[in-house]
């Protein structure tokens, strides 16, 4: 056992030795064999030092350290997103025919090509002279294959200056007029043949007397004319302002006037007696005197054709400042025109139906179901 003692004794103080030697190499090591003794600040230097050259470019401005408990945290930067994408089934509509349907202000080929079509078989023996122009759509205004109208005319052509705009059905039905009313009326009463129709107009996208209370006019379809005045191959134009006459409104206006002179309303008989006798009012004049509220208002026509006897004439002449119908040829021409116009077409206005057509006729083919055709 004395020995077993003595053998620990000396292993013991051999390891005592070993340990302090080693303690005493440890000083005298060098320090990149100690990582875990380098100082943080050289351990940082030399991470920087064996970056890659990518890694450096990644932040080529040096940032100071600053102390985190002095200075907040800056805000973390955000990468910018790209605006959200659209799936081509969210771009594409449901109904395949939505996207192929044409706006609303637009005809489509199958309209302009019908229309075409039936330009072409009703133009086709009527002898026009036409200008196509590009189909126009307004809303509820517009034709798909309009024209200006220069002439036209079966037997003999007649000028339309300026050339009105309208649909093809129309200026068909002007050809029929020319050659079955027009002329035939200006060669018995006037002796001589029309070659112009002057003053006419046509389409306009408005409703009828520019009234929002009123339906669509014909005009705005381009189905409807308005003609102010005509011109002979002889030279003279006749407008129909200026050539009517007296229309049945300024006649009854005037026997209206004369009568309450007579019963003495205006004043004393004898003051009355004094006062010189008033002319007979203009055309003009009396129009002046109809009721501005029946500008709009048809009336019957109760005019007084070529045929109009002249006993009747020399007795309404007899009631001092009473116009009379005009019986010239001229005025009888346009009231054999305005006759013969309704039987061609379906609606007929004149002089006599309000103030608004005192200057002109309008001629339309509008398409009625119950009341036909219209003629004042």
């Amino acid at each position: 056992i004395p020995s077993v003692d003595r053998s620990l004794a000396r292993t013991s103080a051999w390891m005592s030795y070993v340990a302090f030697a080693g303690l005493v190499a440890l000083a005298f090591l060098p320090e990149h064999d100690v990582p875990h003794m380098v100082p943080p600040h050289r351990d940082a230097k030399a991470a920087a030092d064996t970056a890659k050259p990518a890694e450096r470019t990644q932040s080529p401005v040096p940032v100071k350290p600053v102390q985190t408990a002095a200075v907040p945290a800056p805000p973390t930067a955000t990468t910018p997103t790209s605006p959200p994408t659209v799936s081509a089934a969210t771009s594409t509509p449901a109904n395949p025919a939505v996207a192929t349907a044409p706006p609303p202000d637009v005809w489509t080929p199958e309209q302009i090509n019908a229309g075409l079509r039936s330009c072409l078989q009703l133009l086709a023996p009527a002898g026009a002279d036409i200008a196509l122009e590009e189909p126009m759509k307004h809303g509820q205004c517009g034709t798909p294959v309009p024209l200006a109208l220069r002439s036209i005319g079966i037997a003999e052509k007649v000028e339309f200056t300026p050339a009105p705009t309208m649909n093809c059905r129309l200026a068909a039905s002007l050809a029929e007029w020319i050659d079955k009313v027009l002329q035939p009326a200006a060669q018995q009463v006037l002796g001589s043949r029309i070659k112009r129709i002057v003053g006419s107009s046509s389409y306009s996208c408005r409703n009828i007397y520019n009234n929002p209370k009123l339906s669509l006019s014909e005009h705005a379809t381009g189905n409807a004319i308005d003609i102010a005045g005509f011109q002979t191959v002889d030279g003279r134009t006749i407008y129909v302002a200026k050539t009517w006459g007296p229309t049945g409104r300024d006649i009854e206006a005037a026997k209206k006037k004369a009568a309450e002179k007579s019963s003495g309303k205006a004043g004393d008989k004898d003051k009355s007696a004094e006062k010189p006798a008033e002319p007979t009012p203009s055309i003009e004049d009396a129009g002046k005197k109809a009721s501005a509220k029946d500008k709009g208002k048809l009336v019957k026509a109760t005019f007084k054709r070529d045929d109009a006897k002249p006993a009747e004439a020399a007795a309404a002449a007899t009631v001092p400042g009473v116009p009379v119908p005009a019986t010239t040829k001229e005025a009888n021409f346009l009231k054999r025109v305005h006759g013969g116009s309704c039987t061609v077409f379906a609606t007929v206005i004149g002089p006599e139906a309000n103030e608004a057509h005192r200057d002109h006729f309008h001629l339309d083919m509008k398409v009625r179901s119950r009341s036909g055709s219209v003629c004042h």
